[in-house]
């Protein structure tokens, strides 16, 4: 794949998956045998990614992840990003607090056969401010 179609498929996780909740892009941009290798715990392919992102947006329904850097090459995408939300639901068994919360990650994206197959992250819990 070429680096924009890398930059496309990114983009696409954050915009459509964790900004607007659209679960269908999960089919459409990650292998059905995805693993997420920084989390074991997280069930592997596409339905622990949907799993995962809804995850998140019951915890923080308003949640927005912004873009801040992007390395690309043939087969792989790093990622840079922040995540800005307010905890209103329960999200990894805490009770909903109403504060805004935020973190920084730093996401490693394999790419194969047109898909995310493989990921790589380091960066904190969502906090609380």
């Amino acid at each position: 794949m070429s680096a924009e179609e890398n930059r496309t498929l990114i983009q696409r996780v954050f915009a459509e998956g964790f900004n607007q909740g659209r679960l269908t892009v999960v089919d459409e941009v990650f292998a059905p045998n995805f693993v997420d290798r920084s989390t074991p715990s997280q069930p592997p392919g596409t339905e622990g990614v949907k799993e995962y992102i809804s995850a998140v947006r019951t915890g923080f329904p308003d949640i927005a992840v912004t873009i801040d850097d992007l390395i690309i090459t043939e087969d792989k995408v790093v990622v840079r990003t922040t995540w800005r939300g307010t905890h209103l639901g329960t999200y990894e068994n805490r009770a909903p607090t109403g504060r805004q919360v935020t973190r920084t990650m730093i996401q490693i994206f394999r790419v194969v056969d047109s898909k995310l197959y493989e990921e790589w992250s380091e960066g904190n819990s969502l906090e609380q401010q």
